[in-house]
């Protein structure tokens, strides 16, 4: 096991911590997970990306400067961490590729941008480790979204079953996004999966996620109100098209229903979970119709969604022509595909490999995504 390893961070939308693994890589197509683990944020750091990633307002560096610095200092403790678990001396880790924490991704903006936090020199320096990170920034420059980057990965690992079939790779984090695996594969940000879902029950239950949808399960879905969220022009746009936190949100959802409190709390954590469905339901529908495709084939499903049984039988009962499993199936674990697929970006990097598919993104080329941030002396 001595080709090439090296470390993948992912800190997601959901904001709930950091994955971290350690991926030998034997090229571009081939890897082996070597090791993974979990840290969760402390909540008060949970707090401030939250507070920062849902504001209504532009976001000024004063605003995340200090932030920038804690995370950093978490995410180089993270990978420490790992390296201690797995008995690994960090001389051995070629670069540590690092998604940072988004908190504003404003890819329609003049100019367009996305800001992922916790500084890739500060790691670097604290771990004797070569980082690479800013990954969207590249594809923003030339006309792409800068998301999701998860389908080039999807493509490298994951292959189509029988060409008649659609499979789907859906990522069910903060945000949900799919891909349609194939020679040109198809991929975009559906909507929210789990970060309505988590802030809702954070409001009422002062839980940070529900287990399995369980608390979903006892709700009744109000028409009226998946209705109105339904009519979110989001949802019509073509694609290419990303979308994150500081748009799907809480203040979001009250301005989409003024009457929100006279609703039962369950009630809407069940409709905000129909929404969930309907939303990756309608992007599945927008690529088949797309490329006249049968509306049969497998969904592979991966992120921390995969967890809630509840919102799996719900997508099992929209989407019957298709066989819904985990990523597990194709050999990759359904927790750590993203923090592997950044690990993957980084070894891109390393070998001069384009990493961003215009096909998904709308970027004008293929480009090598990220930056590196050398440790110094």
């Amino acid at each position: 096991m001595t080709d090439e390893l090296i470390i993948g961070l992912m800190s997601g939308t959901s904001a709930d911590g950091i994955d971290a693994v350690v991926v030998n890589f034997k090229s571009g197509n081939s890897l082996e997970l070597v090791g993974s683990s979990f840290t969760a944020y402390p909540k008060t750091i949970q707090q401030r990306i939250n507070t920062l990633g849902q504001s209504q307002q532009k976001v000024k560096p004063s605003d995340f400067l200090e932030l920038d610095k804690e995370l950093a200092n978490l995410y180089a403790n993270a990978c420490l961490q790992l390296l201690h678990q797995e008995k690994l001396d960090k001389r051995s880790i070629r670069a540590i590729a690092n998604h940072g924490q988004t908190i504003e991704h404003e890819p329609n903006a003049s100019p367009p941008y996305s800001l992922q936090i916790g500084s890739g020199q500060i790691i670097a320096d604290l771990t004797g480790i070569e980082v690479i990170s800013q990954f969207r920034q590249a594809d923003l420059e030339h006309g792409g979204q800068g998301a999701p980057l998860m389908p080039a990965f999807h493509k490298a690992m994951f292959k189509p079953g029988d060409s008649s079939s659609s499979d789907f790779i859906v990522n069910l984090g903060g945000i949900a996004n799919i891909s349609l695996l194939g020679e040109t594969v198809i991929g975009f940000d559906t909507g929210p999966a789990n970060t309505l879902l988590n802030q809702w029950i954070q409001l009422h239950q002062g839980k940070d996620y529900d287990d399995a949808g369980r608390w979903a399960k006892t709700g009744i879905v109000q028409s009226e109100v998946l209705a109105e969220l339904m009519a979110d022009p989001y949802l019509s746009l073509p694609f290419p098209k990303s979308t994150g936190p500081d748009y799907f949100n809480l203040a979001w959802l009250e301005s989409k229903i003024v009457n929100l409190g006279e609703y039962k709390p369950e009630d809407v954590q069940a409709t905000l979970q129909a929404f969930t469905v309907e939303s990756i339901a309608i992007g599945i529908h927008q690529v088949l119709e797309s490329r006249k495709k049968l509306h049969t084939g497998a969904i592979y499903i991966c992120g921390g969604g995969a967890h809630n049984t509840s919102l799996l039988a719900d997508l099992r009962h929209r989407l019957t022509g298709f066989d819904i499993q985990l990523t597990d199936s194709l050999g990759i674990p359904a927790d750590w595909v993203e923090s592997i697929g950044f690990a993957w970006l980084g070894y891109c990097y390393l070998h001069d490999i384009e990493s961003n598919l215009p096909s998904v993104t709308g970027a004008n080329r293929e480009l090598v995504l990220g930056k590196s941030y050398l440790p110094n002396a």
